[in-house]
């Protein structure tokens, strides 16, 4: 059993702080994302939580073991790489099998083990190939197994699906969580793609400038984002200047947006009063124009729309020239369809309300 506790985890370079104070326990066989843009540092804490960067201050525990100063190859870590990091002069079977001999196991084991690690990532008999007989994503899958056959105390991957083209991507996300799933190994994920880690993950920390912006899990994150910056990198929002007006008796929030009353949720306070609405597109009604907006509704015309058979995406331009994004899916009975017509966008009470000082 392997909980893994970031304490107080700073790395700085000079004047520069790459991580900021992170603070995270994660629970034994928990399949943690690190999501975020290129620069935010969560490379920089991968590379922390194996051995390879030290930190500036803080520590590192597997368990109660604190591993801020052991080497990497101490920890007892299974690492994949975005670039896989194979050997290219050694078989497959010898790249899998090179763990093994590291640890001094008998061969009679390997023999016995790594057919049965290839079989798992599905690549039953090609223990004889090289790998650049080989495709990408089955380099990939080789890395994997090389990473779990020696039973690591965590599981490490940086990007590891980022070099694969989309129908790979998701081939290997299921390869690679129905593994992590079966094995129990507590796994750090590392990757800008926020489709990857809302499908893969049990939690998610969005990363920003060297901080945890936000943590939870998959479904938590997306709707119920605390921040304007979590709301737009995890998933698509509109975000729209908001005044506060009050609340109703309900305990429902009222905003005014572009000039109609908007109810919804306030995530956090803004000490500035400053707020914006998040508006998901999915969660936007969007009906053909039959006269002035009413109250949650705002008038425009649709710029451009697209048609992907079971959704359709409009792009549309309200009177005061903000832009708007929404989706619907099924029939598009209602709606309007053709680029120019002039629509009615209807907001909901699944709107929420965070500060703007947070995109």
């Amino acid at each position: 059993m392997t909980e893994l506790n970031l304490k107080n985890i700073k790395k700085s370079y000079g004047d520069f702080d790459v991580l900021k104070d992170i603070n995270r326990s994660i629970p034994h066989g928990t399949f943690f994302t690190l999501l975020g843009p290129s620069g935010c540092g969560k490379t920089t804490l991968l590379r922390v939580v194996a051995g390879f960067v030290s930190p500036s201050s803080g520590a590192v525990h597997f368990g109660q073991q604190d591993v801020t100063h052991t080497a990497p190859h101490l920890r007892e870590i299974g690492m994949v790489f975005q670039d896989y990091a194979l050997f290219p002069d050694k078989s497959v079977f010898d790249n899998v099998a090179y763990g093994l001999r590291a640890r001094k196991k008998s061969e009679r084991d390997i023999r016995n083990k790594v057919p049965e690690y290839l079989e798992k990532v599905g690549l039953e008999g090609f223990g004889h190939r090289l790998p650049a007989e080989m495709s990408g994503g089955q380099r990939q899958r080789v890395a994997l197994a090389r990473a779990l056959i020696v039973e690591p105390r965590v599981l490490l991957m940086d990007e590891p699906l980022s070099n694969l083209d989309a129908s790979l991507r998701v081939q290997m996300r299921d390869v690679i969580r129905s593994l992590q799933l079966e094995t129990n190994t507590t796994t750090i994920f590392v990757t800008h793609d926020q489709e990857e880690a809302l499908a893969m993950s049990d939690q998610i920390a969005v990363m920003k400038d060297g901080r945890i912006d936000q943590c939870g899990a998959p479904d938590d994150v997306y709707r119920n984002p605390q921040t304007a910056y979590v709301s737009s990198f995890v998933g698509s929002a509109n975000l729209l200047p908001a005044r506060y007006l009050g609340q109703e008796e309900n305990g429902i929030d009222t905003y005014e947006v572009n000039g109609t009353r908007v109810s919804g949720r306030t995530m956090s306070k803004a000490d500035d009063g400053r707020y914006l609405m998040v508006a998901r597109p999915e969660n936007l009604g969007i009906r053909k124009f039959s006269g002035p907006a009413g109250a949650g509704e705002l008038n425009g015309h649709i710029q451009t729309l697209q048609f992907q058979g079971y959704r359709t995406s409009f792009h549309v331009v309200l009177e005061n020239g903000a832009d708007v994004y929404v989706e619907t899916f099924g029939e598009t009975t209602g709606h309007a369809t053709a680029r120019g017509d002039e629509v009615t966008i209807s907001f909901n009470e699944k709107c929420l309300f965070v500060p703007e000082a947070s995109r």
